[in-house]
């Protein structure tokens, strides 16, 4: 999953815009958002980015599976929230989760973490940050491939039959996955260093496509849904 999804960033259509631009325009209305009481700005936000999921043609089957995972561990942390606060702002506390996948699903297939690297990298304090991000993206990869490797075999040896056999065979499973990262990191070190690895990870040169055409649209569409946050329920 994690490949396909890196491989489809680095595809997309956007993956020349500045990333910069695609932050402001996903993470900025999330944090807007967060403040909202009342469904109808989040619903307006969904709907957008759904809207530029289809026109930039990006994975729809991806996108759900983001849509799927953030409305399922909203919807299982917020039963106590029922009791508490009513219905309706359980909603939005759904709805809001789903705003916040929808607006990451985007920026996550359209902008390759390469590029997001090398532009924070530039920053010296951030410049380590950037460099443990690298390396664990490399180790995430592998981790990944290793759970396929390792649950595949399983399958054809007949385990996951049943909720009991489930449960047991997804400790074991665990248990491998955990026993073999640790060997595979021994190996992931030995290659670095035999690489002459000095601390520092390289990020090449990358140019992209700023406009302050689309920096103005996003900016207007921010401050939009800020003033729907901001107008007093009564309204």
């Amino acid at each position: 999953m994690l490949r396909t999804v890196l491989s489809y960033s680095k595809l997309s259509k956007l993956a020349n815009i500045h990333p910069i631009e695609k932050i402001i325009l996903c993470i900025l209305p999330i944090i807007a958002l967060s403040f909202s009481t009342r469904c109808y700005p989040l619903v307006i936000n969904i709907i957008f980015f759904l809207v530029l999921h289809i026109v930039y043609k990006n994975p729809m089957h991806i996108v759900k599976h983001f849509i799927e995972a953030t409305f399922l561990f909203a919807l299982v942390s917020s039963i106590t929230f029922v009791f508490d606060y009513g219905w309706y702002s359980t909603l939005i506390l759904i709805l809001k989760a789903v705003s916040g996948g929808i607006s990451v699903s985007f920026l996550t297939l359209t902008t390759p973490t390469d590029h997001v690297f090398y532009i924070f990298s530039k920053i010296s304090w951030l410049r380590d940050i950037c460099d443990i991000g690298k390396s664990m993206e490399r180790f995430l990869i592998l981790i990944d491939d290793e759970f396929q490797t390792l649950r595949k075999s399983m399958l054809c040896r007949g385990a996951f039959g049943g909720f009991k056999n489930k449960v047991k065979d997804s400790g074991s499973l665990a248990a491998l996955l955990f026993i073999n990262t640790l060997k595979r990191w021994k190996e992931i070190k030995d290659g670095i260093n035999s690489r002459g690895y000095r601390g520092n990870i390289y990020y090449g040169f990358e140019e992209f496509h700023l406009s302050y055409k689309r920096v103005a649209i996003i900016v207007g569409y921010i401050t939009f849904l800020i003033i729907l946050v901001s107008i007093p329920k009564w309204f």
